[in-house]
Parts: C-alpha cells; structure tokens; sequence
C-alpha cells in the first residue's frame, strides 16, 4: 500500500508540474504581447526604422521543432516595428523609457488580471468540454 501511494504521488507530481508550466507559459505569452510595443520602441530607439526584410517565418532552421511560435512572434515583432516606421530615434526613447515606468507600475496588477483570465480561460474551457 505504501509503495502504491508512493507511486501514485509521483505520478500525480508530474502532472502538477505540467500544469505550473502550462500556465507560466500562458503568463510568459501574455507578458510578450503586452511587452512587444515596448520592444519595438527600443529597436526604433536603437537602430531607427526597420532594417530588415520581413523574414519568411515558415523556414524552420535546424533543431527547431515548430515554425508556429517562431512566426507568430517573429511576425508580430517585425510589424510592432514597422508600424513605428518614421518615430525618431530620440522620441521613440522617450516612450520607451515611459512605457518601461508604466509597465514597472502596473505589472503586479496585470500579473493578476493574467491569472484571472487564464483561470476564467480554464473554467470555460471545462465547462465546453462537460456540454460536449
């Protein structure tokens, strides 16, 4: 008996952590996306407008598993550059070290704005699943 629980316990664990991971990824995703203006601004602060050509995400180089997440980042970053095409370079610095103090405000709420939405996402989610 001892040895079963200890086996459905380490199981269980593994489940567990999964699902930590699960959602600080969701965490991490939604950070990326609230974030990817501040990046564009530094970019624009740094090297000015777009430099580079908008790449054909759905190349996958070498000991990537998949093109998804490298497109949907990588196109989103390029266009939240490009549409700041034009901002000057002293100007983009400005709003970026703005935009840096607003997020250093705010993150602790939108932390939990984020784990308030993923759970809503969750119940949801179950809740489809139990109508099926």
């Amino acid at each position: 008996m001892e040895s079963a629980m200890e086996d459905f316990k380490r199981i269980r664990a593994r489940f567990v952590q999964r699902k930590v991971v699960k959602h600080e990824f969701e965490i991490f995703t939604k950070f990326e996306n609230h974030t990817r203006h501040i990046w564009a601004l530094y970019q624009q602060a740094t090297a000015g407008d777009v430099n580079l050509p908008k790449l054909n995400y759905m190349e996958i180089d070498e000991g990537e598993n998949s093109w998804m997440w490298k497109w949907i980042n990588g196109n989103e970053k390029w266009h939240a550059w490009n549409r700041l095409r034009g901002l000057s370079r002293d100007e983009a610095s400005k709003q970026y070290v703005a935009n840096v103090e607003a997020l250093k405000e705010h993150i602790h709420q939108l932390l939990i704005n984020w784990q308030i939405e993923i759970s809503n996402d969750a119940i949801e989610k179950e809740l489809n699943n139990n109508n099926s």
